[in-house]
């Protein structure tokens, strides 16, 4: 890159998860992995936004890679020194050479009252519509966005009950749709079916190791995931909405921008039963 300095978008997040860095562009959705000298010199560049300061990487190596990143739209230039947050910590990394992962399945869903199931189906097909309804490099934007004004319509935090059972309901309702119902659909279709009734979640997305893989899913206020297995507990998230303290100064950065104009207020819903 012909500029001096460079810095990351504020819809870009990092996380250390042990054996490799994960990049994630929260606008198009693209990851990037790095290990090894890669990966310490992105956190030495998080600290200067210098790409000609000696780092772990010889200068062809960095060169490569900075073209790499700024094609996948991570890096971006810029004319001033713009140092950006360090990848966030992730939990001590300890290899389960495969033995965490135990269900060779999908388990059969819980029942969940045909109301509610039929609801989640809604908003399903709302979550379908957000994420096909335009150009895939900005489909993670405008899932964001939904999630971000379903957020601020949802004044009350769910009971972990009430969470459950929406979770259940769109799992069921999954069962039916046309589409792909991955953890992501499904995370988002929870958060939208409780803000109707007003009723919130924090909605997470985050990455693990050992494989490195992303995981969506949805907490009650207290911080604990619902209707998740164990090994939930072992990825380090990433994007919170709402916006939850994670150690990073991007958080700060992202209360300024996830704004939802007065005019997309939400009204009263009865209370999900």
């Amino acid at each position: 890159m012909s500029t001096q300095h460079i810095t990351v978008p504020d819809h870009v997040r990092a996380a250390d998860v042990g054996p490799a860095t994960v990049i994630v562009n929260y606008r198009t959705g693209n990851v990037e992995i790095l290990i090894g000298p890669a990966a310490r010199w992105w956190a030495e560049l998080a600290i200067t936004g210098n790409p000609d300061a000696p780092g772990a990487l010889d200068a062809a190596s960095a060169r490569t890679l900075l073209g790499q990143l700024g094609a996948a739209g991570l890096i971006v230039p810029t004319r001033r020194p713009r140092p950006w947050s360090p990848p966030v910590a992730g939990p001590p990394w300890v290899p389960s050479w495969g033995t965490h992962e135990l269900a060779a399945g999908r388990a059969e869903p819980v029942r969940a009252p045909l109301g509610v199931t039929m609801r989640a189906g809604l908003a399903l097909a709302v979550v379908f519509g957000v994420l096909g309804g335009g150009r895939g490099r900005t489909r993670m934007a405008r899932l964001t966005r939904l999630l971000t004004w379903a957020a601020r319509c949802a004044t009350d935090p769910a009971s972990a009950e009430h969470a459950r059972q929406a979770v259940h309901a769109v799992r069921r309702a999954g069962l039916l749709a046309p589409g792909r119902v991955a953890c992501l659909e499904e995370s988002a279709a929870v958060a939208l079916l409780l803000a109707v009734s007003r009723q919130r979640v924090t909605w997470c997305h985050g990455v693990a190791a050992d494989p490195v893989r992303l995981h969506a899913w949805v907490e009650t206020d207290d911080g604990h995931p619902v209707a998740e297995p164990p090994s939930t507990l072992r990825f380090t998230a990433l994007r919170t909405i709402p916006v939850r303290n994670l150690g990073d100064e991007n958080d700060e950065r992202e209360k300024g921008t996830d704004r939802v104009d007065s005019r997309g207020r939400c009204r009263t819903r009865p209370v999900l039963r």
